[in-house]
């Protein structure tokens, strides 16, 4: 999975910045979880959401695969994050097929 798979928009909350992925995908947090605690610290680990320390930023990772970065309005910056984080997601992602996924 690669960041170009992704649209991004400044929160409503003005202090973070979300990033959805322009196809359905499910992501198995628990192997995200795996994937990504060589580079981050795991904050809260749920069957819906991932919130990790990773940069100096709280990061959200649902399990529908919008990435949230928190505490970044500037999107370069925020990219950047979500860059590193995105790449690390591999076997934990999964693209939905057909009408219910």
């Amino acid at each position: 999975m690669e960041l170009k798979d992704f649209t991004g928009r400044p929160c409503s909350s003005k202090v973070s910045y979300e990033f959805f992925p322009k196809k359905k995908v499910k992501i198995d947090l628990e192997k995200a979880s795996e994937e990504i605690k060589k580079i981050a610290k795991i904050e809260i680990n749920s069957k819906v959401l991932l919130m990790i320390n990773a940069f100096d930023k709280t990061i959200s990772i649902f399990s529908n695969g919008k990435i949230l970065v928190r505490g970044e309005n500037d999107e370069k910056e925020a990219r950047k994050i979500a860059e590193k984080i995105v790449s690390k997601l591999n076997e934990s992602v999964q693209e939905k097929k057909g009408l219910f996924g």
